[in-house]
């Protein structure tokens, strides 16, 4: 399996701990600015948190929340000695002015310790005090902690080590995790424990710059989030008194030194605050036709399909250990002799017996199948496939073949991927084409009729639950009303996108295309929808050609009343450039907030190392100091 086959920031994974984080990763970034020395003055006030928005699972967040973090006491400022205004003579005189300021530095040095203490300048902490001892680094305007970072790193590396033990990546948890190496989706090669730390910094620059951006337009936590915060934190307690341990002592044993309560709570009043946020920047973020055409035209081949059908030969593995007894040599043989003999798809049917022989016992003996010609006809019936030149699992030989000017349609050809000890015999059916099938994107609000059973609607998110149910007239009447109501509310207020996904989040039962899902859906989105997926009723609103951005109705269906909000009807591969454009501006976004790593209190933070068996479950994590 290809390492990005497990999605660690969309689709986020749970880490053993129950955390899950995004991944953000993007190489592209240049690498952080590193102190070399700490001797930096931070000069910023605590945030002042603004208005609430909705919040959505970009920022997963499974664990407590903190609150705004506290600046630690500056020094008193120590009045410098002003030169005279009459310019010094040349010579050992001509310097002395230079060892006045240097004596004032030291003696302002020395009185802020005294007041202080040496260890606020070198001593981290788990409260969330930002003395330069506990900054590892700076991101935007926002300092980060060595807890913090311990959190953020110990969510990511925990993440990979224990889906390694699941095979998902190739990773010996045993062995030193900088004498490893991997393929970043950029290709290039880097050891698992740069991975580790690379994402860990991404991961919080992600986070810092959507809570920065927010902060500065006033946006907050909502009610129930801060309830969230509290009820997580005290959960956490109640862990702790059972462990017997103190709460902190119990936070640090998991996510690292310096990493407590005042940690969680802030790193959770951050996320909540830039996920708030997140999607009403989204929305903010506008696409053009012609910047859509314009992307299309310098990218035409990540957004063409070519069809073509293939068949895969598995050959004998370096180790043996598989059931395919023929070797790599003789399956190429063989495929030299199959190229002459297909001038059509039909013809590379008819070979399949033959040339996957050894593939069909193996899925009959594993009972994949019933019988070798049963197995023969699943195969002949999926030969036939599209795929765009961004195609990850696919060898890159195979792709640039198909979407070669010279290969013209009925070419054959194979090729070898070691990798997966497999010949991919290619015919090439279609020139490649961008996908115009039309696609819709529209937002609703789904109301469903509350029946007499007393169970509760708000359990039952998806459209599916109220397919079976039948509902009185009286029932149906009501639940049009509260649809007309909520409509209303709408065309009363600021008549927004944005306003209307907040009011799915809040009133519609189809959870699955809100934040309260699965889906990684929020305030009602069906996006790219092709005609045919929906409800009729849904589907006929939504494909009216006289439809125009920001156009608002209500339909009925079996599931209830639709409160429809339109965004467009565009086609398929126009669609797909416009995600992609707005995933570049988000990622400009990001990376135009700095990150600045501070070299002593970096040094203190926390690095994955092996564990002492290949046990999944264990903690394969301890702080270097």
């Amino acid at each position: 399996m290809d390492e990005k086959d497990l999605d660690i920031e969309k689709e986020t994974a749970s880490s053993e701990n129950g955390q899950d984080i995004k991944n953000t990763s993007d190489s592209s970034n240049p690498e952080p600015k590193l102190e070399d020395n700490d001797n930096w003055k931070f000069d910023a006030e605590a945030p002042t948190l603004g208005d609430s928005v909705i919040a959505n699972d970009e920022f997963e967040i499974k664990i407590p929340e903190s609150s705004a973090y506290e600046t630690a006491p500056r020094p008193t400022k120590t009045a410098v000695a002003q030169q005279e205004s009459t310019p010094a003579k040349r010579g050992v005189k001509g310097d002395k002015p230079l060892f006045i300021l240097l004596t004032v530095l030291v003696a302002a040095i020395i009185a802020a310790c005294a007041v202080l203490g040496t260890f606020y300048y070198t001593q981290p902490n788990s409260d969330e005090r930002m003395n330069p001892g506990n900054v590892a680094l700076t991101v935007g305007d926002t300092p980060v902690s060595i807890g913090m970072y311990n959190y953020y790193y110990t969510c990511i590396s925990q993440n990979y080590i224990t889906y390694a033990g699941y095979g998902y990546y190739d990773i010996d948890t045993t062995k030193d995790y900088s004498q490893q190496t991997c393929t970043t989706d950029d290709g290039e090669e880097i050891t698992w424990a740069q991975r580790f730390e690379n994402e860990t910094l991404d991961q919080i620059q992600y986070i810092t710059a959507y809570y920065e951006d927010a902060v500065a337009h006033g946006v907050t936590m909502t009610d129930e989030q801060k309830k969230n915060i509290d009820t997580s934190l005290d959960g956490l307690k109640a862990s702790a008194t059972s462990a017997g341990k103190s709460v902190d002592a119990y936070i640090a044993s998991t996510y690292g030194d310096y990493c407590g309560t005042a940690t969680l709570r802030k790193m959770l009043e951050q996320c909540y605050v830039a996920e708030n946020y997140y999607q009403q920047k989204q929305l903010d973020t506008t696409v053009t036709t012609e910047e859509e055409q314009k992307y299309f035209d310098e990218n035409k081949e990540d957004y063409e399909n070519v069809s073509f059908a293939y068949l895969q030969i598995p050959f004998a593995s370096d180790n043996g250990s598989d059931a395919i007894k023929e070797s790599k040599d003789t399956v190429m043989s063989k495929c030299d002799e199959y190229v002459k003999q297909i001038s059509s798809v039909d013809d590379m049917k008819k070979l399949i017996p033959t040339a996957c022989k050894e593939a069909i016992d193996n899925y009959v003996n594993q009972g994949y199948a019933k019988d070798a010609t049963s197995c023969a006809e699943m195969l002949a019936a999926n030969i036939e496939v599209n795929i765009t030149a961004k195609e990850s699992g696919f060898i890159k030989e195979a792709i640039d073949w198909l979407f070669d000017d010279d290969t013209k349609v009925g070419d054959c050809k194979y090729f070898a991927d070691d990798t997966n000890s497999v010949v991919y015999l290619l015919y090439k059916t279609a020139d490649p084409t961008a996908d115009t099938t039309q696609v819709y994107s529209v937002r609703h609000i789904l109301i469903t009729p509350e029946s007499d059973d007393n169970s509760d609607s708000s359990e039952e998110s998806s459209e599916e639950s109220s397919k079976t149910k039948e509902y009185t007239q009286e029932q149906w009447d009501a639940a049009e009303q509260k649809a007309n109501e909520i409509l209303d509310e709408y065309k009363n207020g600021e008549q927004t996108e944005y306003e209307f996904a907040k009011l799915a989040e809040e009133d519609s039962a189809d959870t699955e295309s809100t934040s309260k899902g699965s889906s990684g859906l929020y305030g009602g989105l069906c996006a790219g929808v092709k005609k045919g997926q929906m409800v009729e009723e849904f589907e006929n609103w939504s494909t009216d050609s006289s439809r125009k951005y920001g156009d608002t109705g209500i339909v009925k269906s079996q599931y209830g009343y639709h409160i429809m909000y339109f965004i467009e009807n565009t086609e398929k591969y126009l669609y797909d450039c416009k995600s992609d454009i707005q995933k570049q501006k988000e990622d400009e976004f990001v990376s135009s907030v700095k990150i600045k790593k501070h070299k002593n209190a970096m040094s203190k933070t926390k690095v994955a190392q092996p564990t002492a068996s290949t046990n999944s479950s264990s903690s394969a994590q301890q702080t270097q100091q």
